[in-house]
């Protein structure tokens, strides 16, 4: 298969690659992970490899079923999604994907229909599925893309073959990142680390201009913790209210790097890779026990605003809190 887009993956790729080589296709499979893992791009390049018409080295990405695919107007490549007003896969669109299929495929002698989002088929929609997978036509084969198997009946997954697609390493998601959108490795890996090993995430969040806005406003803004300055930071919490949970988790995430730089000394361990320098800096600004209050006065912080307590008052609460486990720290080095 040609995988030269593809980053990871790798025992994925190499049961697609078995299945092609083998001629061994059953008419169903199902793409489980969750959203963002990457299950349409996986699924895709599988799909696409089958479409192909060049002997070799599928997908080629040149012959004509292959652009067909890419500019998303491939005659025989059906997709069926949750519709925008509805909260799931109703019967209705299994039935009329029923009545498509039944007429053989216009173009490549084979059909592939995804379900996008398949566990959020209801009752009627997977009974009616249910139907299909067990007569199904031979020219029809169906991906289920699903972020988790659970909802599925277990008549329709004994039906299907399973593909997991697995988290990728901070490693490969840098790469991708780096590849896409091309910022600095040390960057990419703090998003790549930020997303647990999701790529969508990554992608999604590396490309969040205001989300990087947010991350350099405060840590410009911790590194004034200890002084009266620390309370600029009421500046991004206004400007940026309606995504106060983001900054709690950025402020959070880079006080947890400061105490494991306190504690171990060990880079490998932290998230924000590409402001080590600043953070090893503080690391000998507190104790351990100040940077546990800290992190105890952002989560104190969550409670109160689910109360409904004054937004405000609560965010500068918190600040003091910070201001106060510096001062703390300075007079606990300085009584050494």
């Amino acid at each position: 298969m040609n995988t030269s887009h593809i980053i990871g993956q790798s025992p994925l790729i190499a049961g697609m690659e078995q299945i092609l080589a083998g001629g061994r296709i059953v008419h169903a499979y199902i793409f489980e992970g969750p959203a963002g893992a990457g299950k349409k791009t996986m699924s895709s390049l599988f799909a696409q490899a089958m479409l192909c018409t060049n002997p070799e080295n599928k997908p080629c990405y040149a012959c004509i079923p292959c652009k067909q695919y890419e500019n998303g107007n491939h005659p025989d490549v059906i997709w069926i999604r949750r519709l925008e007003n509805k909260t799931a896969i109703i019967v209705d669109q299994i039935r009329e994907l029923q009545s498509v299929i039944k007429v053989k495929p216009y173009q490549a002698g084979k059909r592939i229909c995804f379900i996008d989002g398949a566990q959020l088929m209801n009752d009627q929609s997977q009974n009616a599925l249910l139907k299909t997978l067990e007569e199904p036509p031979s020219h029809t084969l169906f991906f289920l893309l699903a972020d988790s198997t659970s909802p599925l009946k277990p008549t329709i997954l004994s039906r299907c073959q399973l593909f997991r697609v697995d988290s990728l390493s901070r490693e490969d998601i840098a790469v991708l990142l780096d590849r896409r959108l091309s910022i600095g490795y040390e960057e990419a890996l703090t998003y790549a680390t930020l997303s647990q090993g999701n790529p969508g995430q990554a992608l999604a969040l590396a490309g969040d201009e205001e989300f990087r806005t947010m991350r350099d406003q405060l840590i410009n803004g911790m590194i004034q913790t200890g002084t009266t300055k620390i309370f600029d930071l009421i500046g991004p919490f206004n400007e940026h209210k309606e995504r106060v949970q983001d900054l709690f988790n950025i402020l959070e995430l880079w006080i947890r790097d400061i105490l494991i730089l306190r504690e171990t000394g060990d880079l490998d361990f932290i998230i924000n890779r590409d402001q080590s320098t600043v953070l090893r800096k503080q690391a000998s600004c507190f104790t351990s026990k100040a940077l546990q209050d800290m992190i105890g006065s952002i989560e104190q912080a969550r409670k109160r605003l689910k109360s409904n307590t004054n937004y405000q008052l609560t965010i500068e609460a918190m600040l003091s809190h910070f201001q106060g486990g510096a001062n703390n720290a300075s007079r606990s080095r300085s009584s050494v």
